[in-house]
């Protein structure tokens, strides 16, 4: 069983994540605009890519496409910056967790050399290589989307941050309307989730409209539901190497 110490380090981890990839992105906003000019976020920032059933290669980071335009940085920038800002409460709640008392029992302090009880000195240490056995070769490293569309255990930090998104969304979609996508796009963009890379969907479909937002600073991904009425959520944790809909679901 997981101890609250290694929680509390992992939720650092996560925070630390978002954190960085935020001041990453805010470097990257000071550039200027790609020669050729503006190119609008839906085609520069990707089109959000129709995954394949066996990509060759790992999911490129968005913020390396050379068409980015100052306006596409400054959104990327101001998502991130609403991702860390719902989490910030999950990082105090995770930092004033009380910590685990060690079980170990006290050290006793060695005694010096003239004291009884004082360890024996060891033999001289030789000089002369001792052979080494040829190591085994490491594991294979290469791309392995089976592997690495495996889901992901959330942490508690995104655990916490996932049913913040989701309280958000909720107040801004439910009974608001009819469930059409146009709607919920519209809706979700008014409240910041507005990247065409970081939302996929909306889809029509049996009378409601699924989406999936990809809200990684970590790994934190969310399916979303509309009827018309309410909204229901189902957060999930993706590596950074692949799509949120790639994902291969447990169970």
């Amino acid at each position: 069983m997981t101890s609250t110490n290694s929680t509390t380090r992992r939720n650092k981890r996560v925070g630390g994540a978002l954190a960085a990839a935020l001041c990453a992105l805010a470097l990257t906003a000071c550039g200027t605009e790609a020669a050729g000019g503006r190119v609008t976020a839906g085609a520069a920032m990707a089109a959000r890519p129709t995954a394949t059933p066996t990509p060759t290669e790992a999911r490129p980071d968005p913020m390396d496409d050379p068409a980015l335009t100052l306006e596409d940085q400054q959104a990327a920038v101001a998502f991130m910056a609403l991702v860390t800002e719902v989490a910030a409460p999950c990082e105090e709640d995770a930092e004033d967790l009380p910590t685990v008392p060690s079980s170990l029992p006290p050290q006793r302090p060695v005694p010096g050399p003239d004291e009884p009880g004082a360890p024996r000195p060891r033999p001289a240490v030789s000089e002369v290589p001792v052979p080494v056995e040829d190591l085994p070769a490491p594991a294979d490293t290469a791309w392995n989307f089976d592997r690495v569309r495996q889901e992901v255990e959330l942490g508690e930090v995104e655990k916490c941050a996932a049913l913040r998104h989701g309280s958000r969304i909720a107040k801004a979609l439910d009974g608001s309307g009819d469930p059409t996508a146009a709607h919920v796009e519209k809706a979700l963009g008014e409240i910041g989730y507005n990247l065409p890379y970081r939302l996929h969907g909306p889809v029509e479909a049996d009378g409601k409209v699924e989406f999936t937002l990809d809200l990684r600073g970590g790994e934190l991904c969310l399916d979303g539901t509309y009827d018309g009425t309410r909204t229901t959520f189902d957060p999930y944790g993706v590596h950074p190497a692949v799509y949120c809909t790639d994902v291969k679901r447990r169970g």
